[in-house]
């Protein structure tokens, strides 16, 4: 030994160990030995890593320094002749090892597989070719490692490395194939089996409690989980993927299909979805769901599979709505606020004038004609004006207990008369027994009166109006359904908008002074509607109970 060293020391404990693996490895000693150096290659870097404060991949530069280094600690004579990207070549003019590489040439097996190990790890590529060799009795040794899959590096003699577990330890065949050829008789294979089998039963039970964990960390999370393999066939769902999903083990055709293209888009193009939203028919309603896809790999590279992460956003849009409609309303009160005071003066005093010029008019007139006109402007004016300030700050509610039966019998003697000269029948389908609700009787008369009128005029060539009432969820539901010509999707997103409205005279603020009462009630409004076939408007009501 040329000094006294760890690395010294441990090369000496390594030549030992390849004597005796020679002695009783036979034929398959240079591949244990192949084992054995890439392993030591592995703490060999591991040691130069933590000199160097280096947790990344190493450069050619690093390789070649730390080769360097590990030639100087064991003697020798290494010359590093070439150094770039695709390839280090080294030679060595004395071996470490002196005349024992003579009787025992495997030795330089173990050296390369340290080099490969190490390059194998670090690099894309690694094969290590020795060009000559002084256990072949050359005058030098030449040792090329290539770093780059090029053509020469495929044309040279050589092995090949791959970052795999299996390099560093002994497979099961390879402990049977040496118990057969040098250890007969021997029980230390049996004991080798024993202890695989050992191992192979915790894998199990720690990969049982890994699934259970697994399906315990989804579910707390709340989302939908889904894996397929690279046919697309469903390989993992947790409970909150079957609850948004009831597809079972397979795909069901009709609530699926938007999946099944995002996942067959994923495993064939690699897509990634992030956040994409998709909309799912189901019997009772259509849901929206938000999806995350992303392709899976397995240790080699090669695809697995997908997984697929998605949540059921359907009440969050409804809530993004009604904030969005509640902004609306916000916008039009602060206009509201600032105008209605300041028009609302001068037109009152418009309107009186009027009324004293019109009298000296003589009746049938053109004067006496304009002046009626005018004040009949000026009070739809007035009118709108008043809704206005109705949006900015409705009434206080003045609550008591209520039967909405009663209400609506009172809004039916007011719209009976035109609905007759509409040629409109309406019809009544009141439950038996509808339970009282705690709101302002004026307020509730109003918001019939509007929907009411509403659906006749939508019927100019008449129709039937239902008014329907019934009990649902601890709600009072009262429902206005027409024959009339319907609204498009477009027209229905913007039916409770302030100043939109589907009739020529229409000033757009009866539905959303409608909305804003029934919300300062705690219900809720909303329609339903087919072009063609007719509207249908439901009116939501928070049932009274008598704590008492």
């Amino acid at each position: 030994m040329i000094q006294d060293s760890r690395e010294d020391f441990f090369l000496q404990l390594l030549a030992d160990y390849v004597l005796l693996n020679e002695l009783l490895g036979g034929n398959n000693t240079e591949q244990f030995l192949h084992k054995i150096g890439i392993k030591y290659g592995l703490r060999l870097e591991d040691r130069y890593r933590s000199a160097s404060d280096c947790s990344k991949n190493l450069t050619v530069e690093q390789f070649s320094n730390l080769i360097s280094r590990f030639a100087q600690s064991i003697g020798g004579e290494y010359v590093l002749q070439a150094a770039d990207e695709e390839k280090v070549v080294i030679y060595c003019y004395r071996c470490p090892f002196g005349h024992v590489v003579l009787k025992t040439p495997v030795l330089c097996a173990a050296l390369t597989a340290m080099l490969g190990g190490i390059a194998s790890r670090n690099f894309p590529y690694s094969k290590v070719s020795r060009e000559h060799s002084i256990a072949k009795k050359a005058a030098n040794c030449q040792i090329v490692i290539y770093l780059q899959e090029t053509e020469t590096a495929l044309a040279a003699a050589g092995n090949v490395y791959a970052d795999r577990v299996v390099n560093y330890v002994l497979t099961p065949s390879e402990i049977e194939l040496m118990n057969n050829e040098v250890l007969a008789g021997n029980n230390i294979y049996h004991k080798y089996v024993a202890s695989f089998e050992s191992l192979k039963s915790k894998h199990q039970f720690l990969e049982t409690e890994y699934n259970q964990l697994r399906n315990e960390i989804f579910s707390d999370l709340g989302l939908g989980v889904l894996t397929v393999n690279e046919a697309g066939k469903i390989t993992y769902m947790n409970k909150e993927a079957q609850e948004l999903l009831p597809v079972g083990e397979n795909w069901d055709v009709g609530s699926t299909k938007i999946f099944q293209s995002l996942l067959h888009e994923t495993l064939t193009k690699h897509t990634h979805f992030k956040q994409h939203q998709v909309q799912i028919p189901f019997p009772a309603e259509v849901r929206v769901y938000s999806v995350n896809t992303a392709p899976l790999f397995h240790e080699e590279g090669g695809l697995s599979g997908a997984v697929c992460v998605f949540q059921d956003e359907t009440k969050i849009r409804a809530l993004e709505n009604e904030l969005l409609q509640m902004e609306k309303f916000s916008l039009v009160a602060e206009l509201a606020a600032g105008i209605a005071h300041e028009i609302r003066n001068p037109i009152t005093t418009l309107r009186g004038f009027l009324q004293i010029l019109s009298k000296e008019f003589r009746h049938e007139t053109k004067g006496a004609e304009y002046c009626a006109m005018m004040i009949e402007e000026i009070d739809r004016a007035n009118s709108i004006l008043k809704e206005f300030l109705l949006l900015t700050k409705p009434t206080a509610p003045k609550v008591r207990e209520v039967d909405l039966h009663v209400v609506l019998e009172e809004i039916f003697l007011l719209i009976e008369s035109k609905s007759l000269l509409e040629n409109v029948e309406i019809s009544k389908c009141y439950a038996k027994k509808l339970p009282l609700v705690k709101v302002d009787p004026a307020h509730m008369k109003q918001v019939f009166l509007n929907l009411a009128t509403n659906a006749i005029q939508a019927m100019p060539d008449g129709g039937r109006l239902t008014i329907s009432t019934s009990e649902e969820k601890g709600k009072a539901v009262v429902r206005f359904s027409d024959t009339g010509f319907g609204m498009e999707e477009s027209q229905l997103k913007k039916i409770f908008d302030p100043f939109f409205s589907t009739k020529e005279q229409g000033t757009g603020l009866g539905l959303t002074v409608s909305y804003r009462l029934i919300e300062a009630h705690n219900g809720k409004l909303y329609a339903e509607s087919t072009p063609g076939r007719g509207s249908v408007f439901t009116l939501e009501l928070p049932v009274f109970r008598n704590e008492e």
